[in-house]
């Protein structure tokens, strides 16, 4: 997926760039902020009390998040704050992910070229 999403954006022209969000979910409460820099990085501070939810092996879930920002390019920070349901952390997890990427590819008319003061990402 990371790959697909790196080929999309090519020179990353007109980009956001950055992207963060907060989701609540119930009891959970998880960050995302991510920047398409070209430098590959994850932080992942979240904790499972189990070692499945469902059929989800919980360690895949860093990894996912990993395999993204190594194939991505990007710089991905993922944060819980707070939360003790394990279903409750995974979904807070993975919409601020989907929301911070949504905020971080819009187009913004106001950005000529990829949003860097060296006018490459």
């Amino acid at each position: 997926m990371g790959m697909a999403f790196a080929q999309a954006l090519g020179n990353k022209e007109g980009i956001s760039r950055y992207g963060s969000k907060h989701v609540p979910m119930d009891e959970s409460l998880a960050l995302c902020a991510l920047d398409f820099s070209g430098r590959p990085y994850l932080s992942f501070d979240a904790h499972f009390s189990t070692p499945r939810i469902g059929d989800l092996d919980v360690e895949m879930i860093e990894e996912f998040f990993r395999a993204f920002a190594v194939s991505a390019g990007c710089t991905l920070h993922i944060k819980l704050i707070s939360g003790s349901n394990n279903h409750h952390i995974a979904e807070a997890i993975f919409k601020a992910f989907g929301q911070a990427v949504d905020q971080a590819l819009a187009v913004d008319q106001r950005i000529k070229g990829p949003r860097s003061t060296k006018g490459v990402l």
